[in-house]
């Protein structure tokens, strides 16, 4: 039976059923241990587009629990329901019990306890998950009437984090950065939310005005450290609370959800609006920093892919003097270009495209690179390609003539307006060309 004090939250939280809580966990990619063993294989964005599951010995299996969630998710089912309807197919698959399991695709063995502690933790991180993407979209969605966002912490229970209590009762307008790395859940059985109130709903609660209430992260307010999880080397983001740092769990600091070009531009034109040229600054090289390590993940995800659900994501920022010489620039139509964001997008089915394997395509490594080589590599402007980044010349191989020749080439990485009235350039391809192709006169400088 669905469980409707479940249903009656997610009815509370999102004012309507939970069809965009829904269709974010069905779009996921499911993802088999070829691709995916550990937890940390898969971490943060990348959880937007694929469904894994950490030591599943097949993509069947993966499917099966997948498909169980899916249910679960879309009927409001309590644990227990998911469980009795997984768990015979997980006995009969040998996935459940203690002993060894083996990885079909790498011949990787590992031992594994899968029990209920094990079968809730997949259940309550994938259905938290999907219901805070769907609570994000519909605050996303309400921001121009609702646009201050309150962190709520679990106040008492066995699942009270005493360190999410330090952010309990803070609150950010909608697009501060604080939100791409402590929206709720901040880690393994968190049970904070996140609440948006209006300014009379906001000054009433707390019986000040809103100015007092609000506040905005700074730069000096976000401390990184590294850990090492499962041999692998990860960075964890704190914010600073007082005299204590408070950071969340490793692969957690993200918003379900949120990596989007839209969300992205955002924020960059949240800080473009800061009055302090050194914030500015400062702030500008965390969110290109955060870009450069989320595109690489999404780059691994999308590889092991094979469908586009229409998103798109930021592959990079431009630097503002880029911006400032493309916008002189015309097209091939002969109009004035006019772009007002520096940050560089993709849609996932150009991704796609790009990682497919092709003689004279870029191999993977380059195009999750890109984010770094824009700072590297030579760019030029042409109105018949646009924005086109090249390398220097190496001794490689290209298709010709329907043979593969070794000689003297370049990569080359295109971007340009997707349609005439775009206000952004966008990523179309990534290739290997011959090492003439570069035009001295089109480089910008």
């Amino acid at each position: 039976m669905p469980d409707k004090d479940l249903q009656a939250e997610v009815k509370t939280l999102f004012g309507k059923p939970p069809e965009n809580v829904v269709d974010y966990f069905r779009k996921k990619v499911p993802v088999g241990p070829k691709s995916h063993w550990d937890w940390s294989d898969t971490m943060q964005h990348a959880h937007d587009r694929a469904f894994v599951v950490a030591k599943a010995t097949s993509l069947d299996l993966v499917k099966d629990i997948q498909e169980a969630l899916k249910s679960s998710i879309a009927d409001g089912m309590p644990y227990q329901d998911f469980a009795n309807n997984i768990i015979p197919t997980l006995k009969e698959k040998g996935w459940w019990g203690k002993g060894e399991q083996l990885n079909k695709e790498t011949g990787q063995v590992s031992d594994v306890e899968i029990d209920h502690r094990r079968l809730r933790n997949i259940y309550d991180t994938n259905v938290k998950s999907a219901y805070a993407a769907g609570h994000y979209e519909t605050m996303t969605a309400k921001a121009e009437d609702a646009p201050y966002w309150r962190y709520v912490a679990k106040p008492n229970g066995p699942t009270r984090r005493p360190e999410h209590q330090k952010l309990h009762n803070l609150v950010f307008r909608y697009d501060d950065p604080f939100w791409q790395t402590h929206y709720a859940p901040n880690g393994w059985g968190c049970e904070c939310r996140v609440e948006a109130l209006d300014k009379r709903a906001l000054e009433r609660k707390y019986r000040r005005p809103v100015d007092d209430v609000v506040r905005e992260s700074r730069p000096d307010d976000y401390v990184t450290q590294t850990v090492t999880v499962q041999g692998k080397r990860v960075n964890v983001t704190g914010y600073r609370v007082g005299n204590s740092v408070v950071y969340t769990s490793p692969g957690w600091d993200y918003a379900p959800g949120s990596y989007s070009l839209q969300y992205q531009q955002m924020l960059e034109s949240k800080i473009a609006d800061m009055p302090e040229e050194a914030a500015r600054k400062t702030l500008r090289g965390q969110l290109e920093g955060s870009l450069k390590d989320s595109f690489k993940l999404i780059v691994d995800t999308e590889a092991g892919l094979h469908r586009p659900n229409g998103s798109s994501f930021a592959v990079g920022m431009l630097p503002e003097k880029i911006v400032k010489i493309l916008n002189t620039k015309k097209d091939r139509a002969g109009r004035q270009l006019d772009l007002d964001t520096s940050i560089l997008g993709v849609e996932d089915r150009q991704l796609l495209h790009a990682l497919r394997p092709d003689h004279n395509g870029a191999p993977k490594e380059i195009i999750a690179d890109i984010p770094e080589l824009l700072d590297r590599w030579t760019p030029t402007y042409t109105p018949e390609e646009g924005l086109v980044y090249y390398s220097e010349p190496f001794d490689g191989e290209m298709q010709t003539a329907k043979k593969m020749e070794k000689k003297k080439v370049r990569y080359k990485i295109v971007f340009n307006q997707e349609n005439p009235k775009s206000d952004k350039m966008v990523f179309k391809t990534a290739t290997i060309v011959g090492a003439q192709a570069l035009d001295p006169k089109s480089i910008i400088k």
